[in-house]
């Protein structure tokens, strides 16, 4: 089965790994790394055609990722609905800080919703489109090359393992952050009702 699908990816060619990564950059719940992979081990790309490949994946995710971006901008006012006010003020520090950071960051840890934080919070369309590309580069950098090395499978449960674990981290200290907030503002109750 496996040699079937490659044998479809491989007759596809650069139309292929270009529209997987298409798929991806439209929010859709598709992992683009996975196309970038699986054509790093069909298309055994070396020097400049590596360098090429990753830069015209880069830049076929960044302007199809517009799609969602201008729908988030047309569409924004579903979006302010739906996030609570509490949480709209803790996002829009993090984002005054970190803005465009947090678009490459996103893109890096494979979270295609962070367009909607970008338009939700009027980012750019150029910087969107700046930070996005620098931010699928080394992805489609790193699996090609990976995949070029020809074991797929493993490479590509380490890579999901690491994701995984840097979720987790993130998940972990946004709890102890919230958990600190909670407690120190408890101590702040606590004060003022001593003090009355």
């Amino acid at each position: 089965m496996l040699e079937l699908i490659l044998n479809v990816l491989e007759q596809l060619g650069l139309a292929g790994l270009f529209l997987g990564v298409a798929i991806e950059a439209i929010s859709s719940p598709f992992p683009a790394a996975i196309v970038l992979l699986v054509y790093g081990y069909i298309m055994d790309p070396y020097g400049w055609e590596w360098i090429l490949l990753s830069v015209g994946s880069a830049a076929v995710y960044t302007a199809i990722a517009y799609i969602p971006y201008w729908l988030a901008l047309r569409y924004d006012y579903l979006l302010q609905k739906q996030v609570d006010k509490a949480g709209t003020r803790q996002m829009m520090k993090f984002m005054d800080k970190y803005r465009e950071w947090t678009i490459t960051a996103g893109r890096i840890l494979g979270m295609g919703y962070i367009v909607y934080v970008a338009a939700f919070y009027r980012i750019t369309p150029f910087r969107y489109g700046f930070f996005t590309f620098i931010g699928v580069l080394p992805v489609a950098l790193l699996m090609l090359y990976l995949g070029r090395l020809g074991n797929i499978e493993v490479v590509y449960s380490w890579f999901q393992g690491i994701q995984y674990m840097i979720m987790a981290v993130l998940a972990g200290l946004i709890g102890w952050y919230i958990y600190y907030r909670i407690k120190r503002r408890k101590k702040t109750v606590n004060k003022e009702r001593g003090e009355e």
